[in-house]
């Protein structure tokens, strides 16, 4: 329904940036060379659709904020027919679990998997299909996949290009997993405007 896409999609997209502003509050550089990117790309004016394109590395930092903290960090399927999975019987009506916040941070499919590192999507292609699945796949796949991209990268650069943020001491988020991937006692930023 109407209703469901509206707040599923509001509150992904928001856990999405609250986590993008997180893991930038740590890297200084990550923001100077996203603030470049910025101005190269948009200048003075409001970020909109027509840039999406040309912004690249903020869609990375989106990427690896998502990676790390996938706002489905669990996904579940029912097992249509019998089969076998990793050598395990799965029967016809089972529940399968994913657990994609795990996969996002195997050791054997990433490179310093906790580590926020945005450039690991400079080559999309170089990711393995199913080691990325922060919106899952196939026929199930999240259908507002590409709009909750497109409204987080303008809303990331229009924050990143008006203020520097810094985490503040004390207040890490725990992730607490509850229908999606919250920041358990909120993120706490301070802003300075640039």
């Amino acid at each position: 329904s109407v209703p469901t896409f509206i707040v599923a999609g509001h509150e992904t997209t928001a856990l999405t940036l609250a986590w993008s502003l997180y893991l930038c509050a740590f890297d200084q550089d990550v923001q100077a060379q996203a603030r470049a990117e910025i101005a190269a790309v948009v200048g003075d004016g409001p970020v909109t659709g027509a840039h999406l394109e040309q912004l690249v590395f903020i869609r990375q930092i989106v990427d690896e904020a998502l990676r790390l903290y996938p706002p489905a960090g669990i996904l579940s399927r029912t097992a249509r027919e019998a089969d076998r999975l990793c050598g395990r019987e799965v029967r016809a009506g089972d529940t399968v679990m994913i657990p994609i916040y795990a996969l996002h941070r195997h050791h054997q499919l990433w490179s310093e998997p906790n580590a926020f590192d945005p450039q690991r999507f400079a080559d999309r292609g170089a990711i393995d299909r199913y080691a990325y699945l922060p919106f899952g796949d196939g026929p199930r796949i999240c259908i507002g996949a590409s709009f909750a991209i497109q409204e987080a990268v303008i809303i990331l650069a229009t924050l990143l290009a008006q203020f520097k943020f810094h985490a503040v001491p004390g207040k890490d988020p725990d992730p607490v997993m509850i229908l999606t991937l919250r920041p358990e006692g909120g993120v706490w930023l301070q802003a300075e405007p640039i």
